[in-house]
């Protein structure tokens, strides 16, 4: 005799030279047929679905449990007690009875957005189903085998991957910018000069840019660095240096022509720096300080010729008015004097003469 003991929440399949013969329930059981080519599978009933096989549903009585039929291109989805238990998928399962309460729907995989509630994603798992967030800043575009099918928005997707070869291609919608440096050019007077260049864009058709180029960041520094070549060509380094905005609005109209059919819209295009090779920098500096030293020796005449028709103008008052003449030789001996401490007259005889004179008479 041979004792077998199956515990709570599960079944026993007894199986004899693998045939199957009958199903235990929890509890002790013996029997003096079993032998030991008797086999006992034991199941848990607590995942409710067991794989089932003709010589399983011929020992099946209806309290143990009943026979469940998923069709190809759907699964069987699996509640107990109301909260998801498992994703069942195409053929034919045993479902127990007795373990809580239970709930099964049948969901089609066959559209590419599943129907499956968001509940079940992580339970089928990603060979059912994928479970694709995409950011508020974000576009994913989505292929089926190799097929552009559908252009995701922001938010939770569920894709299934029935029957389907899924690719994703994740495209950034904010506002980016592109550093191009170092790009040595000739102007149109031969100046070599290096520039460095700014550029701010965003991509607005998400499909147009996929299909249109392979590598967008490879394409804008090409298409920018072609831009400010021509434009550089068609201007002397002078005018690049008084019209550096115009020379990047001309660059902008030429980028944007091009990049449109891209999908990509430029926000900015600027130049950044302009950078001089050695002697051409040390050569504009010289050039720049004699201009500013001829205009500060402008500056200087100016003010000599100003001040030389002032003192004209004050020689010809001084000339026709003996009395202004005389206060201001007055002022200038205070003046003078302010800055003597010891003031010594000394009076020729006739000089002293003319005083004595001109004080008996006062």
């Amino acid at each position: 005799m041979k004792t077998i003991i199956i515990q709570e929440s599960k079944r026993g399949i007894v199986r004899n030279d693998g045939r199957t013969v009958g199903i235990l329930l929890p509890g002790r059981h013996w029997s003096w047929r079993w032998s030991a080519r008797t086999t006992v599978e034991v199941v848990d009933a607590r995942q409710i679905a067991t794989a089932s096989a003709p010589d399983l549903e011929r020992v099946l009585t209806a309290d143990l449990g009943q026979v469940l039929e998923v069709a190809e291109g759907t699964v069987a989805l699996v509640r107990r007690d109301g909260l998801p238990l498992r994703v069942l998928d195409a053929g034919r399962w045993i479902l127990w009875h007795g373990e809580g309460e239970v709930a099964i729907a049948i969901a089609s995989l066959e559209p590419l957005r599943t129907s499956v509630p968001s509940s079940f994603w992580a339970i089928a798992g990603s060979q059912r189903i994928v479970d694709l967030v995409v950011r508020p800043h974000e576009c994913v575009l989505v292929y089926v085998d190799g097929a552009l099918a559908e252009s995701l928005g922001a938010g939770r997707h569920g894709l299934s991957t029935f029957q389907r070869k899924l690719d994703f291609v994740r495209i950034d919608l904010r506002e980016q910018q592109l550093l191009i440096s170092g790009q040595d050019l000739i102007s149109a007077d031969k100046a070599t000069l290096r520039l460095t260049l700014l550029l701010k864009y965003a991509v607005v058709d998400p499909v147009a840019t996929v299909q249109t180029v392979a590598d967008l960041g490879e394409a804008l520094y090409a298409e920018v660095q072609m831009a400010a070549r021509a434009a550089i060509a068609g201007v002397t380094l002078d005018g690049l240096l008084e019209r550096r905005v115009e020379v990047a609005r001309d660059m902008t109209a030429a980028v944007t022509a091009r990049i449109e059919a891209w999908g990509v819209a430029l926000r900015r295009l600027e130049i950044k720096d302009v950078v001089l090779p050695g002697e051409l920098r040390e050569l504009m500096n010289r050039v720049i300080e004699a201009e500013k030293r001829a205009a500060a020796q402008v500056i200087l005449r100016r003010e000599e010729v100003a001040a030389t028709r002032s003192l004209a103008n004050t020689a010809r008052l001084l000339e026709n008015n003996p009395v202004l003449l005389r206060l201001k030789e007055t002022e200038a001996m205070k003046e003078i004097a302010d800055r003597i401490e010891n003031l010594t007259v000394v009076l020729a005889p006739k000089d002293l003469q003319d005083v004595l004179r001109l004080g008996a008479r006062e």
